[in-house]
Parts: structure tokens; C-alpha cells; sequence
């Protein structure tokens, strides 16, 4: 079966694949879909976890981001299986893929100040 991707969501996702991965009905899933996130993810995060360390709110974000996790239903890709099984190497690995791709979707004129092309100062000569 191939992986659909809500439409609002096209082009605007990263996959990657986790080192060690989340074990889930007896076996590790590695395999990962990220969507870029929306206000309303940090914001729902805070909600649900008014009092709760940042860690955690950061893990609620990404759950919500996370489209697929190996062959995880969705239903079960919850907060807590999260928390429980992921590793603090795998949830940096979904750091540098949210990282990523907040890059791979700024403008190139965001991504580079004018005049920044290079270091390196003209020399006249290179024209003569």
C-alpha cells in the first residue's frame, strides 16, 4: 500500500529514519513523515500540558507533526508511547528533521542576507 499524504500537507514534509526507532507491536519503527509545524501545534501542546516540563511539550509537538512512524497506526502514535520509547538520540533526529525542514522551506532570499554569496572580497585581477 502506498503512503498518502494529506494534501495540505504536500511539500511541505520531510522523511527520515530513526537510529534506534519506537518499538510498537513487536517490533522497532524507524521509518518517519514530519510536517511542518503550525501555531496550533505549540499551542495545543501547552494546552494539554499546562504544568509539564518543556520536554514534554516538545514531544506533544512533534507527535503532532509526525504524519507516520513506521506502521504505527496513527490512533496509537500517542504522546505517551512517544515519551516512553523514544530515545534521546531519535529525538534529536526528529529535531534535525524539523530543523530541516523549516530551512528547506525558507525562501533562498530569507536564507542568505545580500552579499553573502561570498567571503571572499572581488579581485581585480581575476577580470584581467
Amino acid at each position: 500500500m502506498t503512503e498518502q499524504v494529506d494534501k495540505q500537507w504536500e511539500g511541505l514534509t520531510i522523511t527520515g529514519e530513526l537510529r534506534i526507532g519506537v518499538y510498537f507491536s513487536g517490533m522497532r519503527h524507524r521509518r518517519f513523515t514530519l510536517r511542518v509545524a503550525v501555531a496550533g501545534d505549540l499551542i495545543a501542546a501547552q494546552e494539554q500540558h499546562p504544568n509539564g516540563p518543556f520536554q514534554l511539550t516538545t514531544i506533544e509537538v512533534y507527535r503532532r507533526q509526525l504524519l507516520s512512524l513506521g506502521d504505527i497506526p496513527v490512533e496509537h502514535l500517542t504522546t505517551e508511547l512517544l515519551r516512553e520509547g523514544l530515545t534521546e538520540s531519535d529525538l534529536s533526529v526528529i529535531a534535525d528533521a524539523d530543523a530541516e525542514l523549516e530551512k528547506k522551506l525558507t525562501p533562498p532570499s530569507a536564507a542568505t542576507p545580500t552579499g553573502a554569496e561570498s567571503n571572499m572580497p572581488s579581485s581585480d585581477t581575476a577580470t584581467e
